[in-house]
């Protein structure tokens, strides 16, 4: 009997319904059934403020979170939107590809004096994270890229962007300069003393400077207003043509400066840049392609945001 009884307790036990499964993660978004959780949402979100906080920009007040929640959530439909299409186009995106990608990304972010392994960590991301958010990256812009490669600036569109954008091409008064640094005021005299004796500059410079345009002759090149330390700018900008300095202090050591040349402020002439702006008015027209493609994607696709969702990040 008690046999019977534990058959019995043990069939209806392997009747019993299993467990119910987890919900699924809450979606802030669904862009053609697939689901943008709100986990994502939040992660992009916390990055942008630790971008911001790294550049030293203000922190985002309270009131200001849900705009650039939906922001974020915009431009993760965006993102979904293009890979639907991406694959269905039969693009991919090799893992060599990847794997260089990420490399560079570690290298700059190594050269800027982070430590790689704690920017991950301060991003919320693992190096599988990493690699598939690069995956889809790269597989994003390939399809962008295929589909506005064809823009191109035209020649009446080049001019015309020239013609709009002409205080870029503009470059302000510059020198021609050489210099002979040394480390003391006696140095500097017995160079002085040179220079007026007749001595050719840029020997002198090989000879005595200890900066590391002495083997050049002490040549700085041109250069403007503002790029040199103050010291600089306050003698050569004061020095006529082929005219040599006295002794100038500096912490770098003691200088004598002399002018070649000066150039006055001009404006660059369109034969002179029309590489460089039939470039930049072709990615601005690549651009703009790339938001009209958006807009069309957008416009037959099917969207739902659940607001009161989105309403939850924070």
């Amino acid at each position: 009997m008690l046999l019977a009884l534990g058959l019995f307790a043990l069939v209806q036990a392997c009747r019993r319904a299993p467990p119910p499964a987890p919900a699924p993660p809450r979606a802030a978004a669904t862009v053609n059934g697939s689901p943008i959780p709100m986990s994502r949402v939040q992660v992009e979100l916390d990055r942008m403020r630790l971008g911001s906080e790294e550049s030293g920009e203000a922190k985002v007040a309270p009131q200001d979170v849900p705009k650039q929640a939906r922001a974020v959530l915009d431009a993760l439909i965006d993102r979904a939107l293009v890979l639907q299409r991406a694959k269905a186009a039969g693009l991919s995106v090799s893992e060599a590809e990847v794997q260089r990608a990420t490399d560079a990304l570690a290298d700059d972010t190594r050269k800027s004096g982070a430590a790689w392994g704690e920017h991950l960590a301060r991003a919320g991301l693992n190096p599988e994270q990493l690699s598939d958010e690069t995956r889809e990256r790269l597989l994003a812009e390939k399809y962008v890229a295929e589909q506005t490669r064809a823009e191109r600036a035209s020649a009446t569109e080049t001019r015309a962007w020239y013609d709009t954008h002409k205080a870029e091409f503009e470059d302000p008064e510059a020198v021609h300069c050489l210099q002979i640094v040394v480390r003391t005021p006696e140095e500097a005299k017995s160079v002085l003393d040179q220079l007026r004796a007749g001595a050719p500059f840029d020997k002198v410079a090989r000879q005595a400077g200890t900066s590391p345009d002495a083997r050049n002759g002490g040549d700085l090149g041109w250069f403007p207003k503002g790029t040199m330390p103050k010291v600089f700018d306050d003698t050569c900008f004061s020095l006529g043509n082929n005219k040599i300095s006295g002794v100038v202090p500096s912490p770098y050591g003691y200088h004598v400066f002399k002018v070649l040349g000066r150039r006055a402020p001009r404006t660059r002439k369109f034969d002179e840049v029309k590489a460089e702006t039939e470039r930049r008015a072709t990615a601005e027209k690549r651009a703009q392609a790339e938001r009209q493609l958006l807009q069309q994607i957008r416009t037959g696709a099917e969207i739902k945001i659940d607001d009161s969702a989105l309403a939850l990040v924070r």
